[in-house]
C-alpha cells in the first residue's frame, strides 16, 4: 500500500515530524534533511529525555530550531510559493 504524500500546508500544521516531512516542508534534500532532523532529535533527547511521546520523529519547534526559522515564516515561504487565485 502506497503511501500517503502530504502537501506542506498539511505537513506544516502537524507537532511531530520524519526526515521526509521535513524534506517536504523546507524543500530541501534528503541529505539536508537527515542533518536537520538529527539537531533536532538531539534537542529533543537534552530537552525531553525520557518523556519524548514519538521515538522515530521530531517536535515541529525543535525543527524550526535547528533550521534556524520559526513557523511563522515557513508559513509565510509556504503561502508565497503558491498564491491563492
Amino acid at each position: 500500500m502506497p503511501q500517503v504524500r502530504h502537501t506542506r500546508t498539511e505537513i506544516a500544521g502537524q507537532m511531530y515530524l520524519k526526515i521526509v516531512d521535513i524534506r517536504i516542508l523546507l524543500d530541501c534534500s534528503q541529505a539536508a534533511a537527515r542533518k536537520i532532523y538529527q539537531l533536532a532529535d538531539r534537542l529533543d533527547d537534552e530537552e525531553l529525555g525520557d518523556y519524548r511521546i514519538e521515538p522515530r520523529k521530531v517536535r515541529m519547534t525543535s525543527v524550526c530550531k535547528a533550521a534556524r526559522t520559526n513557523l511563522q515564516t515557513i508559513n509565510k515561504l509556504i503561502k508565497n510559493a503558491h498564491p491563492e487565485g
